[in-house]
């Protein structure tokens, strides 16, 4: 419970999509480093499901749609978060392709939703919004991609995730910066790993 600085330590952690990949290895971490974590997410989209193999009964598991606004501001107002991981989204480019209004409410209306939700929990300190490597408009450059090059994406889960970024900015700049509140997004990579049956 050390590391960090014992940073996490009892501090009240919103995980949000902790029932998926990513967000229940964050939950199991968290956990470890001493965090009251909290999780909000729809129910595991595979079985099994590494959420539902874990068994932790000690974490408040809401199954809450993010495309429902009141039930996220919810979960904010009773639990008070101090840091919040959001991690929910709709997260498959194939899926994109069938069901591309799904993928916009939660990836973007979803994300408002939280937005919005912490605007009046005033516990929460921190926000990191993960998004993907998939937010950049595609270039011909032969080196790699950096965080300030352009953003796009042609699919629509990849145009989701930055849209997703431009509204997190917004955010920020609009009524974040003024509370004192940082926000920042991670724009991680494919990861592989155990647990992982999408």
């Amino acid at each position: 419970m050390t590391a960090f600085g014992g940073l996490y330590a009892g501090r009240r952690v919103l995980v949000t999509g902790h029932t998926g990949f990513k967000g229940s290895w964050l939950v199991l971490w968290l956990r470890s480093l001493g965090a009251q974590v909290v999780g909000l997410a729809l129910d595991p989209d595979t079985q099994p499901s590494h959420w539902a193999a874990l068994q932790l009964v000690d974490v408040a598991d809401h199954r809450v749609d993010l495309r429902d606004a009141h039930a996220v501001h919810a979960v904010l107002q009773q639990h008070q978060p101090e840091i919040i991981f959001h991690l929910a989204a709709q997260p498959l480019v194939r899926r994109s392709y069938r069901e591309p209004m799904a993928t916009f409410a939660t990836n973007v209306m979803g994300l408002i939703h939280l937005l919005e939700a912490i605007r009046t929990c005033h516990s929460v300190r921190v926000l990191v919004n993960a998004t993907t490597d998939k937010v950049y408009a595609e270039h011909t450059h032969t080196e790699g991609y950096r965080e300030s090059d352009a953003l796009g994406g042609k699919d629509p889960y990849s145009a989701s995730k930055a849209a997703a970024e431009i509204v997190t900015q917004s955010f920020a700049r609009s009524f974040y910066e003024k509370a004192g509140v940082p926000l920042a997004t991670a724009r991680g990579g494919n990861v592989i790993g155990g647990g992982d049956f999408s």
